[in-house]
Parts: C-alpha cells; sequence; structure tokens
C-alpha cells in the first residue's frame, strides 16, 4: 500500500511539473515570440547587408615518382612497414612531396606574388591587382569622406642591411587575408590537390584560382628540375668554350697545312702532327661535351612534374557566403531563447521577492 502511494505522488508531481512548464509558455508565449522576432529582424538585417562572397575550386593530379630502388626491397619493404618505418620517405627520389604542397601556398612569397597578379573585377569591370581590390574593399566609408589616409610607419631597416623582408601593417593583414581566402587539400589516398579560393567576385575568385595553381606548378618546376637546369647552364657555356677552341684549331691546322703544302722537312711534320693533335683533341673534347649537354637536355625533360587538371576552375553563378536562411533561422531561435531566459530570470525575482 505505501508503495502504491509513493507512485501516486510521484506522477502528481509529474503532472504538476508538465503542466507548470506548460503554464509557463502559455503566460510568456508573447516575449518570446517578440524577443524572437526582434533577433530575426536583426539577423535579416545582418545577412542582407553582409558581405557576398564565391568559392571557386580547381582539382589537380600531381605527378608523384616512384624509386624503382624501392621495388627491390620487395619483402624488406614490407617488414620495415610492420615496424613503423616508412622506407618510401627514405628512398624516395621526389624532391617536395605532394603532401606538403598546401604549405607552399600559404607561404609568404606566394601572398606576396599574388597579391601583385591583375585580376578582373566584374562588380566595377575594372583590371586591378589583387593588393588594389582589398585596399577598395577595406576602404572605410569614414576615411571615404573624411578624405584622410593612415600615414605608413617608418622602416625598420629602410637601407636593407638585414637582407629579409619588412612587411607593414597594411601588407601583414593582407598576406593574412590572402592565407584565408586562399586554401590547398592534399587527398593521401588519391594523390588530389584541391585548390580552394573565396573571394567577395566571383571572377576575382575563378582569377585567383588559376594563379594559385599556376604558381604551385611553376615552384614544384623549378624545385625539382633546378639542379639539372644548372648542369644545363654549365655544361652550356663548356660546349661554347669547347666549339671556340675547336674551331681555332681547325682553322690553326688548315692555315699551316696551306702555307706549308711543298714542305717535306721533318720540322714543318712535327709542328703539322702538334697542330693536329691539338685539333684531334679539341674536336673529342667538343663532340663529348656536346653529348653529356644533349643529355642534360633529357634530363630536364624528365625531372620536369606532370600536373593533370582534373578540374579547372570556374568562374561561380551562385554566392556560398552569406546563408541568409540559416543566418535569419539561427537569430529566431537565439532571440527565443533569450525570451524564455529573461522570463525565468523574472519569475525568479519574483518567488524571491514573495519569500
Amino acid at each position: 500500500m505505501q508503495e502504491s502511494n509513493s507512485n501516486i505522488d510521484t506522477n502528481k508531481e509529474i503532472e504538476i511539473n508538465l503542466q507548470d512548464i506548460i503554464q509557463f509558455f502559455r503566460s510568456n508565449i508573447r516575449r518570446m515570440i517578440a524577443w524572437s522576432i526582434g533577433f530575426g529582424i536583426l539577423g535579416g538585417i545582418y545577412a542582407f547587408t553582409a558581405q557576398k562572397e564565391f568559392e571557386s575550386k580547381a582539382v589537380v593530379l600531381p605527378e608523384i615518382t616512384s624509386n624503382s630502388a624501392l621495388g627491390k626491397m620487395g619483402g624488406l619493404g614490407a617488414l620495415a612497414g610492420l615496424a613503423g618505418i616508412d622506407i618510401s620517405q627514405m628512398s624516395s627520389t621526389e624532391a617536395i612531396r605532394p603532401d606538403l604542397y598546401p604549405s607552399v601556398t600559404q607561404s609568404l612569397p606566394f601572398a606576396l606574388y599574388l597579391l601583385q597578379q591583375k585580376v578582373y573585377v566584374s562588380a566595377s569591370k575594372k583590371t586591378l591587382t589583387l593588393q588594389e581590390y582589398f585596399d577598395s574593399l577595406n576602404e572605410s566609408w569614414l576615411s571615404k569622406l573624411s578624405g584622410s589616409k593612415e600615414t605608413p610607419k617608418p622602416k625598420l631597416d629602410p637601407k636593407q642591411y638585414s637582407q629579409a623582408l619588412e612587411l607593414n601593417t597594411k601588407q601583414e593583414a593582407l598576406v593574412k587575408e590572402i592565407q584565408q581566402r586562399v586554401i590547398t587539400g592534399f587527398d593521401r589516398k588519391t594523390g588530389i590537390i584541391t585548390i580552394n579560393t573565396k573571394m567577395p567576385d566571383p571572377v576575382v575568385a575563378a582569377t585567383t584560382a588559376r594563379l594559385s595553381v599556376e604558381y604551385l606548378k611553376e615552384y614544384v618546376t623549378n624545385y625539382r628540375t633546378d639542379k639539372a637546369r644548372k648542369q644545363l647552364s654549365f655544361l652550356q657555356k663548356q660546349v661554347n668554350e669547347a666549339k671556340a677552341r675547336y674551331q681555332n684549331s681547325e682553322a690553326a691546322l688548315a692555315g699551316y697545312r696551306d702555307r706549308n703544302s711543298f714542305l717535306v722537312t721533318n720540322s714543318a711534320k712535327v709542328a703539322e702532327q702538334r697542330l693536329q693533335s691539338e685539333f684531334m683533341l679539341a674536336q673529342n673534347v667538343y663532340n663529348g661535351l656536346v653529348q653529356q649537354y644533349e643529355q642534360a637536355k633529357i634530363r630536364v625533360e624528365e625531372e620536369t612534374p606532370v600536373f593533370k587538371m582534373l578540374e579547372p576552375p570556374k568562374i561561380p553563378l551562385k554566392k556560398s557566403e552569406p546563408k541568409r536562411m540559416t543566418i535569419v533561422l539561427i537569430y529566431l531561435i537565439f532571440g527565443g531563447f533569450v525570451g524564455i531566459g529573461i522570463s525565468l530570470l523574472k519569475k525568479g525575482l519574483k518567488s524571491l521577492r514573495t519569500k
């Protein structure tokens, strides 16, 4: 009997609690709706006045070279993998791995390069550098009315004794802007590189994606072919010098034979043999260097990486941000919670006063 009475009491308490909650919402529904509508209006103002953003994406498949020596290791590579040792990273001939490409597009030289590139702005129908475009966006209405401009601070190292890059406050902000708006991703499973750009103008977004891909291609190409190109340049100088020496020795031998065609003395024969040997040596050196030079040109072509554009950047037709309906909905829900909080606070204060 006691257990049944306790169950009845708990059921009554639950019913009372549910009734209190329902009564609370009924008595404060107008306040909650009012706060929700108020915040919804604020959210609508923000959503319709916020700066539009457009996204453009480029998908690239880079060439990943594999070392033939790795295949010869056979079971040793598998055993090393079980031990947690990645032999592919130790024996790979790839100087810069694709998983490092995102770091390239987050670097300071990339941001400075991008800021100096010209883009077409569809909104104003003007061709500006990216830095000029950001300056026009960041220029406040107050500075436009007053006509005042910030005075640049003097450089800490005006004569470049340190030989280091020195950026002012404005350039620092622009570099961070670029790093936030250009994001490069690497998929380890497929090896695909994805470059996403976000800009307030659709044409600027697509142009920035294209410039980013071109910079990445040129950077990786120069990195991988730098040694081969230096060797090619060195061999070209050697070939030019050997060619001049070869032509001079050939001309000297031919001139000597023309001048001494009827002489049969031993001294004339010795002089001719000396010129002949110099000519043959110069010819052999020249031919050998030409062969090495041609091989170096082939090596440069072999070292040049191949980038396959899977998805070229395109001009977005729809904005990606702001998502107006989502913003308004979030503000409506937040306004409703604010109304509930204020109602609970008033109820709590009222109960304290009655006590």
